[in-house]
């Protein structure tokens, strides 16, 4: 399949007939009847129903259009986002933030800032702390991290120590005793469990609370300790022990849970910018600037020192002018394919190898697209080539360009069918999945305290594969619409019933005070969602129910994460969908507002390996189902 081919189909999607898409193209009738054909052959599925007086779109032919669609205009952002980005004005930075940035609205004014000074800048945001932080900033997942400094055992990753918080506060279930005193003295929990985090992943934070542990003569009567913050804080709502945070961080604890000041107890926690040892592209260096000098400018009004002088906004307008023809309109699979293997090989030579072309027509096809594009990709040296800042930016666009042309079959073929007691369970943040695994763990802990149940926050699309390579063993996620080859070899199965059917906004908005919404008054509020490509069958079923009400949503950019969106929600960055359960239970600081005829069946599913056996895994897929149909009740 080739670029040109979803050219044409759109063509003759968009004319309803091949003779206007023929004349339109400029290419004859025939040829373009060919390569339409061509892309049904590859598809393995028609796309058109042929008419006496032209063309219409079968079920497949309507998803292939819109995909199309959207794969050349990702070609022409591409190559946009190249030229800007050898300035450092253009360009993608992911900021992978932990809870405290998150929590504390910290990420949604990074944000504002870097909008103010780099408006063409795409700030991605992508949620994790301690273990996941350092994995996505090892593997080129996120550029920069917000969090504590990274080990000493990660020589690969820097540290900038901005500021420290003060860990003075217990933070216990509300249920427990203790958690009605006004103040706790550390004496008075000798007899709980303290939760903690692996000391492969909070090495240094760890030892400095245990070195005070020490000092204060202290020995907690269990500890246990976890990967990630969603499961200590899960573990403490089920009531299962306490851990530490700072007295003013309130808007970072859950429902269930309560922050009690602890008179006799100070470790400082240090809050730091986290990037590669080897990053120098312009992009990320601009954004850490703005974020380094806003957090400066925040910790010295928090300790009452003068702040450090502002940086200059940044006029946008010195990035190169637009493209006289349309990149997408030339452009081939065929270019990014052999741009991509000569970045991957490192040099002409060997991608050519690879390619099984010679070295001459592999270095004028490259020179092709960077005539396209109009700015360097690739620094030509004597032992081989390293992509530009615009390469660099253009190598990421073109490799996910690629990998969505390789899934446009699936996602068509979908749209035309319609040893110890240990378990991993894979889950995610929203009100219904936490009442669910509070359930469980509080269940366990009485009738299976033996069992070991571990928790990790997983984004919806990305269980099946978690649960294929063994990273987790049971999955807890929002239902796929239609069946996908990515789950081959899954069993889901429904846990419980939900709606999508409510607004999320921020409890300051007037919107707050209202009973019920018309979604048209939404209409010049930005609506804050994940890109398609995060997951394509629910955009385009949220999408196409927005179509049917007539209602056009504003989207000025996108975000991953459910947690990332409901802080921006919170801040009054815009709305987003909700669902029926976060009525009386909404994310912190916003209100679940019915829409009036929005109403999308949703809910939970459950899902297993097919060829999953294990008793004890079972048992406890057998477990959540109970609680599932205990919560729809």
């Amino acid at each position: 399949m080739e670029l040109r081919h979803l050219r044409y189909f759109v063509a003759v999607a968009e004319e309803a007939t091949f003779v206007a898409a023929a004349r339109r193209l400029g290419v004859a009738q025939p040829a373009l009847t060919r390569q339409v054909r061509a892309l049904e052959k590859e598809l393995g599925v028609e796309l058109l129903e042929r008419t006496p007086k032209g063309t219409r779109l079968r079920p497949a032919g309507e998803a292939t259009a819109v995909a199309a669609r959207h794969l050349l205009h990702d070609v022409d952002t591409a190559a946009e986002r190249a030229r800007g980005a050898g300035l450092g004005l253009v360009g993608r930075c992911v900021v992978c933030a932990g809870v405290r940035a998150l929590g504390s609205g910290l990420v949604g004014r990074i944000v504002e800032r870097v909008r103010s000074h780099y408006p063409a800048i795409e700030l991605g945001i992508v949620e994790g702390a301690l273990e996941r932080q350092l994995h996505a900033l090892l593997q080129h997942d996120a550029d920069i991290g917000i969090g504590v400094p990274a080990p000493a055992e990660y020589p690969a990753l820097v540290s900038e120590t901005i500021d420290e918080d003060i860990l003075d506060s217990v933070v216990i279930s509300e249920r427990h005793p203790l958690a009605q005193r006004p103040e706790l003295r550390l004496a008075d929990l000798a007899d709980e469990t303290f939760i903690g985090y692996r000391s492969d992943v909070a090495g240094d934070v760890m030892r400095a609370m245990y070195a005070e542990f020490a000092r204060k003569r202290f020995t907690p009567a269990a500890i246990r300790e976890y990967d990630d913050v969603f499961s200590v804080s899960t573990a403490i709502e089920a009531g299962q022990g306490w851990t530490l945070l700072h007295r003013d961080g309130a808007q970072l604890v859950s429902r269930g849970v309560k922050l009690v000041p602890l008179s006799d107890f100070r470790v400082p926690l240090p809050h730091a910018i986290i990037r590669r040892a080897d990053e120098r592209r312009p992009v990320v260096v601009n954004v850490m600037d703005v974020m380094r000098a806003l957090m400066r400018e925040e910790a010295a009004a928090r300790h009452g020192r003068q702040p450090p002088p502002p940086l200059a906004p940044t006029n946008a307008s010195s990035v190169a002018p637009a493209l006289s023809v349309a990149p997408s309109a030339v452009i081939e699979l065929r270019h990014l394919r052999y741009f991509c293997a000569v970045v991957d090989a490192g040099s002409f030579g060997r991608a050519a190898e690879q390619l099984g072309l010679t070295q001459p027509a592999l270095s004028r096809q490259v020179a092709d697209l960077e005539r396209v594009v109009a700015v360097p990709l690739l620094e030509r040296a004597a032992r081989g080539v390293t992509v530009t800042p615009a390469g660099d930016s253009f190598v990421r666009s073109a490799h996910r360009i690629i990998e969505e042309v390789q899934t446009l079959g699936r996602e068509v073929q979908r749209a035309r069918r319609g040893a110890i007691a240990r378990c991993v369970i894979g889950t995610l943040p929203t009100t219904q999945a936490r009442r669910i695994v509070g359930t469980l763990l509080r269940t366990c802990a009485v009738e299976t305290p033996e069992l070991q149940l571990m928790l990790e926050e997983i984004a919806s699309p990305e269980q099946p594969e978690a649960l294929r390579v063994g990273r987790i063993d049971v999955g807890i996620c929002h239902p796929v619409p239609v069946g996908t080859e990515e789950e081959r070899g899954i069993d889901r199965s429904r846990l419980a019933v939900d709606t999508i059917d409510c607004a999320l906004v921020a409890r300051t908005t007037p919107f707050a005070t209202r009973r019920s919404l018309s979604i048209h008054e939404l209409e010049n509020v930005p609506f804050l969602f994940p890109d398609r490509s995060f997951q394509p069958a629910l955009y385009d079923m949220l999408f196409g129910q927005f179509e049917r009400l007539g209602f056009r949503a504003r989207v000025d950019d996108t975000y991953e994460g459910l947690r990332t969106i409901w802080q921006f929600v919170a801040r009054g960055h815009g709305w987003a969908v909700g669902f029926a359960s976060q009525r009386d239970d909404p994310p912190p600081e916003t209100v679940a507002v019915p829409i009036d005829r929005l109403s999308i069946p949703w809910g939970l599913d459950l899902v297993l390996r097919e060829d999953e056996s294990r008793s004890l895994i079972l048992e406890i897929a057998d477990r959540l189902h109970a609680i599932g149909r205990d919560v729809a009740g």
